[in-house]
């Protein structure tokens, strides 16, 4: 397949997993595109102070473990590859993601990204049917939509993110919450806040409908935390949920926002025709 290419794609990899790069490297390479490996940091041989740079210890969900804090390093590294490119967008994958066959429609031109649009979550995240409240949006050249999101929808597998949006995350140096909070649920992230996601629908990407189950998401579940502080992170999430409430109130009131089902749909075009 010949064709130009705008937006730099970023695989997030452990070296162990030369299984999962083949895969996801294979997919890219089938669609002809062109991709960079990120080495990703392994959360079972690092020290605290591989995290240092771009990670704290706690934030508004409690404790960063070293499964979490690996992950967003791992993150901010491809964020730094993207910044030392001369790329205006950039889409980062994670190595267990699977990606829908008419994503290169949306990668050979970036102008559908529209001026103020800075992060693009293209993953619909775990099985069956979510439900996200949604603003108004627009169609895509590959017949799906991009609507700004009001309620979160976790998942970092798959998302595009400006130069500005890069930028300020390299430069805050504390990323406190898992790094899909961090870009996806503004309950708990002033980054969520600022920058205001947009979600594709149908999601175009997805890790747990095919099993590709994250080596992050499994060493994170060993670290979650028992008894009483479960019972209390559970209450701050409600918490958080509750604050959140006169925003999205008028969102809906004012801006059309709507409770709208999120799927994933390998092919959108293909099932609709």
């Amino acid at each position: 397949m010949d064709m130009s290419q705008n937006i730099n794609i970023y695989v997030i990899n452990l070296d162990k997993r030369i299984d999962r790069l083949e895969r996801l490297g294979g997919q890219l390479d089938d669609m002809g595109l062109k991709w960079q490996r990120i080495s990703a940091i392994d959360a079972t041989k690092a020290t605290p102070d591989a995290f240092e740079h771009a990670t704290g210890l706690a934030g508004p969900l409690g404790k960063m473990g070293m499964g979490d804090r690996a992950c967003a390093t791992s993150h901010n590294k491809a964020w730094r590859a993207f910044l030392e490119s001369d790329a205006t967008f950039g889409l980062f994958l994670e190595d267990d993601v699977y990606l829908s066959s008419d994503t290169p429609k949306l990668l050979t031109d970036d102008t559908w990204i529209k001026p103020g649009i800075d992060v693009v979550k293209l993953e619909k995240y775990d099985k069956g049917v979510s439900k996200v409240l949604l603003g108004q949006g627009f169609t895509l050249p590959n017949g799906r939509t991009l609507r700004p999101m009001y309620s979160r929808h976790v998942g970092g597998a798959a998302y595009i993110l400006s130069r500005k949006a890069a930028a300020a995350a390299v430069q805050r140096r504390n990323i406190c919450v898992p790094v899909d909070h961090y870009w996806f649920n503004a309950n708990v992230s002033s980054m969520a806040r600022r920058f205001k996601p947009h979600l594709i629908n149908p999601g175009m990407a997805t890790q747990r409908e095919f099993g590709f189950n994250s080596d992050m998401a499994f060493i994170g579940r060993s670290e979650r935390p028992k008894g009483w502080r479960m019972k209390w992170r559970r209450a701050k999430r409600g918490f958080y949920e509750i604050s959140r409430l006169p925003q999205q109130l008028l969102a809906m009131a004012f801006l059309g926002a709507r409770v709208t089902p999120i799927e994933w749909i390998e092919n959108f075009q293909e099932k609709e025709e």
